[in-house]
């Protein structure tokens, strides 16, 4: 059952993604389409994950790494989900930076410290253009998450050190924490990669493929992890399902 599911919904969401590839070249690289296609790629690969998880248990062969404790699944798949949801947040946000015209520049171009960590050499500004200043508001969101993953990693160690047989679900946990900081100082080191030519603001691109790439990294670390604890450890867990 879970094959045929996750079969139909692969191939739905490849139609749906091919369609959407259209679209995005259609518009231009419009924001809303470039975010609308990512997240449709992220559901993507998702369903593929869920599948593979599903097709594992039901064969026994659910891999050590990513099967959590039940009690601790239990305890820890809202945080999951909802560290997983902001990573999401702050992945869109950035595509909604990236794709509209001088919101790159909102922070000035002036270099360290002015232009990142400062933002026009001030700490916090007043926001008053949401689209204009899109690059605030990510930056915003990404401190709020970042301190969110680093208090989630106190918790854990903390409950770890206790002997709550939460040293697998840690490890998970400091891996997404870590490349989610990683990926912070790669967005600072892109905003001060800017350049002039002459009347033009250029940046390294290459800083943004990979600034992009650990983002959406950092989600499906965190979605997995979501994903398995309801897909096996919540089945594992209910005594209808133990043999």
């Amino acid at each position: 059952m879970a094959c045929k599911e996750g079969r139909r919904a692969n191939l739905g969401l490849i139609i749906w993604q091919g369609l959407l590839g259209w679209l995005t070249v259609k518009m231009d690289n419009e924001h809303w389409s470039v975010a609308l296609h990512l997240a449709s790629a992220l559901m993507f690969m998702m369903s593929l994950i869920w599948m593979w998880l599903a097709i594992a248990r039901d064969l026994k062969e659910e891999p050590d790494w990513i099967t959590f404790d039940p009690i601790l699944a239990n305890s820890w798949h809202k945080r999951i989900a909802w560290l997983s949801l902001a990573t999401l947040l702050t992945l869109f946000t950035g595509v909604f930076v990236a794709t509209t015209p001088g919101a790159n520049q909102a922070c000035g171009v002036g270099g360290f410290p002015n232009t990142w960590p400062l933002c026009n050499g001030e700490l916090f500004s007043k926001i008053t253009d949401i689209i204009a200043q899109s690059q605030l508001i990510h930056r915003l969101l990404v401190g709020i998450v970042g301190l969110a993953l680093i208090a989630a990693s106190i918790m854990i160690w903390r409950e770890s050190d206790d002997g709550q047989c939460g040293s697998l679900l840690s490890k998970w946990i400091y891996l997404t924490s870590g490349m989610f900081l990683l990926n912070l100082s790669l967005g600072g080191l892109y905003v001060l990669s800017a350049k002039e030519d002459g009347f033009e603001i250029i940046y390294d691109e290459l800083l943004s493929l990979f600034h992009l790439m650990f983002a959406s990294i950092t989600f499906l670390l965190l979605a997995t992890v979501w994903t398995s604890m309801k897909v096996i450890s919540f089945y594992e867990s209910n005594p209808e399902n133990i043999e």
